[in-house]
């Protein structure tokens, strides 16, 4: 979240020491996680090879409906694909649909793109990267870009959005996915919203009006972590922060946290429902738990009703999240090469 506020531009080359540095890609960049030794012979200077990969054509159409999600989008491929799906392959996003999405959404999508084994995902610079990127004062940062007329793929992948429904990634794989409402009604003990995936301002706040006004179900224990400093402070000066904290979310540091099994691991043989990328076997500190991956919608609905919930069964409209022109930049944190 951090990367692709403060520093993501559009046209370059990333390599990162983490899988799920592909996020970057939703504003056109190509990144890639690699390992730390091929970081460390980067910077010594030396080029970076891979094997020439195939390139798919996600060709996004419509809209998504309310409660569906980015997430269900991704979660969808997984379904179709499955983990080893994109092996050696980059997924290239393109299609009327993609005016529908922004670049919170579309960084969910290129950041599960790491859960199909893809080397990497990328969307075009388009008018919502420049939106983006100049609510963060770095116009300088953009340059349009776009895939050729004539591009020549090697699969091509059709999605009309408007046909999706709120998805769930059962126990033990992102590709165990399945209709929320064909298991709705099971017991949850825990709900955990963040992660690299699902914690971008708009992400959170959807779960803030969802909850707002409203109380945990006393059967469920739930935790946020949001991406990124910047975010924690919108969050905070929108008020939605406080609405998290009275419905009774415990708000955790940023970070990774509970994603990599560092703290708020769910009791033994417990529920977690989670907005992360992965549900391995033991991934978040209990090996008997059974994690589920969800939209942040549809995490929120959960945390309601203590149960798995299809979101649009909560009988709500949530309104249109509006950002300001130029957010608060602060880099003092940050800390520029020497």
């Amino acid at each position: 979240q951090l990367h692709l506020e403060r520093f993501a531009k559009p046209g370059q080359i990333l390599l990162g020491a983490d899988s799920h540095t592909p996020t970057s890609g939703a504003v056109g960049m190509i990144a890639i996680g690699v390992g730390g030794l091929d970081i460390a012979l980067a910077m010594s200077g030396e080029p970076f090879r891979f094997r020439m990969p195939k390139i798919v054509n996600i060709v996004l159409k419509g809209k998504l409906s309310s409660f569906v999600s980015s997430k269900d989008i991704i979660l969808y491929l997984l379904k179709k694909l499955t983990v080893k799906g994109g092996v050696s392959k980059v997924f290239e996003y393109s299609g009327s649909g993609l005016d529908n999405l922004n670049i919170s959404q579309r960084a969910t999508i290129a950041n599960m793109g790491t859960e199909l084994g893809a080397l990497t995902s990328i969307f075009p610079s388009d008018h919502m990267v420049f939106k983006f990127i100049q609510y963060q004062n770095r116009e300088r940062d953009w340059i349009p870009i776009e895939a050729d007329k004539d591009s020549v793929y090697d699969q091509t992948i059709e999605i009309d959005l408007g046909t999706l429904e709120p998805l769930i990634a059962q126990p033990h794989s992102p590709d165990n996915v399945v209709k929320i409402k064909e298991i709705s009604g099971k017991k949850v003990d825990q709900v955990a919203i963040g992660s690299c995936t699902n914690s971008s301002f708009k992400d959170l706040m959807k779960v803030a009006l969802i909850l707002k006004g409203r109380k945990i179900h006393p059967n469920v224990d739930i935790a946020l972590n949001p991406g990124s400093r910047q975010v924690l402070i919108e969050l905070t000066k929108v008020g939605a922060l406080d609405w998290l904290l009275s419905a009774g979310v415990r708000i955790l540091e940023v970070g990774c946290g509970p994603c990599i099994g560092m703290g708020f691991s769910p009791s033994s043989n417990g529920v977690s429902l989670r907005t992360y990328n992965r549900n391995f076997l033991g991934r978040s500190g209990t090996k008997s738990a059974q994690v589920y991956l969800v939209s942040p919608e549809s995490a929120a609905a959960a945390a309601i009703t203590g149960v798995i919930t299809d979101p649009r069964d909560l009988g709500l409209e949530l309104p249109e999240i509006t950002i300001e022109e130029k957010c608060i930049t602060d880099d003092s944190m940050i800390l520029s090469p020497s």
